[in-house]
């Protein structure tokens, strides 16, 4: 079992790997790092699998410019399960329309025979 501690660290390096990997439009990077029954409920309510996340940045729909992430907090809840609660301020281009946001994210990640994968994702504008 990895301390808790390990578990801390590996996840803060997850999300930075997940942020940059959104910002590039990685989409193999962002594959290894969704689970394959991640459910994401965005900032509208919408609910997306992973296969429709992916494609919103293989498509290009979604393109990110600016990505900052800040107030992570990180829990462990098992050895194989992390809640992560942050704040994203992002600028880009969606659906053609530029956007400016600022975020809440709250994730659940999950650890897997391939390492650790976000199997949950909600996220909602703040001010």
């Amino acid at each position: 079992m990895i301390a808790a501690a390990g578990i801390l660290d590996e996840i803060a390096a997850a999300e930075e790997r997940l942020r940059l990997a959104a910002l590039a439009g990685d989409v193999a990077a962002l594959d290894a790092l969704l689970a394959d029954d991640m459910v994401f409920v965005d900032m509208s309510g919408r609910i997306l699998d992973k296969q429709a996340d992916l494609d919103l940045h293989r498509s290009g729909t979604l393109r990110l410019h600016r990505v900052a992430f800040s107030d992570l907090r990180i829990r462990a809840l098992d050895a194989h399960n992390v809640h992560t609660v942050l704040r994203a301020d992002a600028e880009g281009i969606a659906g053609g329309v530029p956007f400016t946001a600022a975020l809440r994210f709250s994730r659940v990640w999950r650890l897997t025979a391939s390492g650790w994968r976000v199997a949950a994702i909600h996220s909602c504008a703040i001010a």
